[in-house]
């Protein structure tokens, strides 16, 4: 890979090893995702998606292997609390069950990682604001997520996945409890955020119509990934 590949990379990880016990679920997987692309990671329930999910992100570290975001050569040589600031910086995440603070408004809680990586509470709200306009939850914003609907969560923790700029935006099957209209409004806004923000979309997902609109397809098979296809 050229230097011009490398430098367009939002993530690349090489050689990725995991096992459990005897059963080896990560066997030298590499993965490259590219600023504004969606790339899917099938493959059946209980291969380690999820486990190669949390390599990439630095929130698991594998038993071998790299792991690179952007300028960052190795994530898992950093130590704590620097791997937390880095993530914090780079990454956004948005997984199936949203999780928010019921005593806070949505907007808070879009709001939350600006107010704890140390912005204005005032400057996050508005900032947070901005986003649920973009996605058109405005009105929703003083709303408090118990009376938002499983959609309308989804598209808010989008837009908190958002709030830090991040490059990199990693979904752990986010359309897996919405029925079909609300799986295609996120999957559409997912689309969006790539080609509107610039940011790499990694999407672990077990659902067709999910992965047939992404930029790649990757099959995780017995711990090594296979390039199963693109979207047309």
């Amino acid at each position: 890979m050229n230097n011009a590949q490398t430098a367009s990379l939002a993530l690349m990880g090489r050689g990725l090893v995991q096992s459990f016990g005897e059963r080896s679920v990560l066997d030298g997987a590499d993965v490259d995702l590219h600023h504004g692309d969606v790339l899917a990671i099938v493959g059946v329930s209980g291969s380690g998606k999820s486990t190669l999910l949390y390599a990439l992100a630095g929130l698991r570290q594998p038993q071998g292997g790299t792991v690179a975001w952007g300028g960052h050569a190795d994530v898992w040589k950093l130590h704590e609390p620097e791997i937390t600031l880095v993530r914090r910086a780079t990454c956004g995440f948005v997984f199936q069950f949203p999780a928010f603070l019921n005593d806070l408004t949505v907007a808070a809680n879009v709001a939350v990682p600006l107010v704890v990586s140390g912005d204005k509470p005032r400057d996050a709200r508005e900032r947070s604001r901005e986003l649920l306009d973009r996605f058109g939850l405005g009105p929703l914003a003083k709303e408090y997520p118990s009376t938002l609907s499983g959609g309308e969560l989804q598209r808010a923790s989008i837009a908190r996945a958002l709030i830090m700029e991040p490059s990199i935006v990693f979904c752990d099957e986010p359309t897996g409890a919405l029925d079909e209209s609300n799986s295609e409004l996120v999957v559409g806004e997912v689309q969006r955020i790539a080609e509107e923000f610039g940011v790499g979309v990694l999407i672990v997902t077990h659902d067709p119509s999910v992965w047939a609109k992404c930029d790649r397809v990757l099959r995780l098979d017995q711990g090594r990934l296979v390039e199963e296809g693109t979207a047309s």
